[in-house]
């Protein structure tokens, strides 16, 4: 099983600049804007919608300024692979890579060549100068892409997968779902583990836990950060649901309806940290089924949010002449039997 990956500099790039210890890279800049997204310049686009999703984080809606055809490779993107775009800070001259939402139900009755939207759920950071950027930007401002950047290619076989999400590591697990919506018997389970719950706000998991809410036990960012063991209370139900359903948590349930008709199935499962419910490792290997050799097709786990959440799980990334490579595992996965599952970290 092969994948493509890309070169990023920690998702961080500093635009016309010599490379400084692997953090930086030059690129070859134009004055003028392709009106077609492409890996080589920037493609302006127009800020048409910001929806707020709780109080850190939003859905940028971008449109193409020019109104270019999409190119072949976004297009076959949606259907194979994970991949992102760069944003630029034009102020500061450095780029971010986002990885887009799949389209939405609205979005996907466009006639083929017109171009769509891209949308990006993206999350004010502390210190962030990209995303501090986006979030001052009002509507019908213009923001410069480009891509796209495949960061992996989904095997031909595959059909199982577990995805461990942290925060806005969601985004790409969406894009897999939207991939392995068309592809048949496939089956994909998300663990999504957020901070608060006004991130997802009426999601309720498809499967129950047993012993979710775990005395003593403290969520990976304590562990990470040392912030020690708190008791866990069990929050009631009716709190959840009282608040409505949040966008991304809709979105979910779309995909779920969208992928019945040729998977078996997209299970999602909510983990909220001030509720005291954290993926365990068990809740990983109840999902790993009886690993029979004679099962065809392939079986990953794939790990995406902060990097503490992955370091936690699979291990660290390293930076190996100029690209970022996997790196062993290790982390929580790397010390369980995982019965000839892949692991890749996003």
């Amino acid at each position: 099983m092969s994948w493509l990956r890309r070169p990023r500099a920690g998702g961080l790039i500093v635009l016309g600049t010599s490379a400084l210890g692997g953090a930086a890279y030059r690129f070859t800049q134009s004055s003028t804007s392709d009106a077609s997204l492409n890996p080589h310049t920037f493609t302006q686009y127009t800020l048409v919608k910001k929806r707020p999703v709780s109080s850190t984080s939003a859905i940028f809606t971008l449109r193409n300024r020019d109104g270019g055809p999409d190119p072949d490779s976004l297009k076959e993107g949606w259907k194979r692979s994970v991949w992102s775009v760069q944003v630029k800070q034009p102020q500061l001259q450095i780029a971010r890579a986002y990885t887009p939402l799949p389209p939405n139900s609205d979005s996907s009755s466009n006639f083929d060549n017109e171009p769509e939207d891209l949308r990006f759920l993206i999350r004010l950071e502390e210190g962030g100068e990209v995303s501090t950027y986006l979030h001052r930007l009002p509507e019908q401002s213009t923001i410069e892409l480009r891509g796209p950047n495949s960061e992996c290619e989904l095997p031909q076989d595959i059909k199982e997968i577990i995805f461990l999400a942290g925060g806005t590591g969601i985004a790409p697990a969406m894009q897999v779902a939207h991939a392995l919506g068309q592809r048949l018997d496939s089956r994909m389970h998300i663990l999504w583990a957020n901070r608060r719950r006004e991130e997802c706000i009426g999601g309720v998991s498809d499967e129950v836990e047993t012993n979710t809410a775990i005395q003593g036990r403290s969520s990976w960012w304590r562990s990470v950060f040392g912030l020690g063991q708190r008791t866990a209370q069990p929050t009631p139900i009716a709190s959840q649901s009282s608040q409505g359903i949040g966008v991304i948590v809709q979105e979910l349930d779309a995909l779920k309806e969208r992928g019945k008709a040729h998977t078996k199935g997209l299970i999602v499962q909510y983990y909220v940290d001030e509720e005291k419910s954290f993926i365990r490792p068990g809740d990983v290997a109840k999902r790993l089924g009886p690993g029979s050799p004679e099962q065809n097709g392939s079986k990953v786990i794939l790990v995406s949010g902060p990097n503490g959440f992955i370091d936690y799980w699979a291990g660290k990334k390293f930076w190996v002449g100029g690209q970022e490579v996997q790196g062993p595992l290790g982390g929580v996965l790397g010390q369980m039997d995982l019965k000839g599952w892949s692991v890749f970290k996003l």
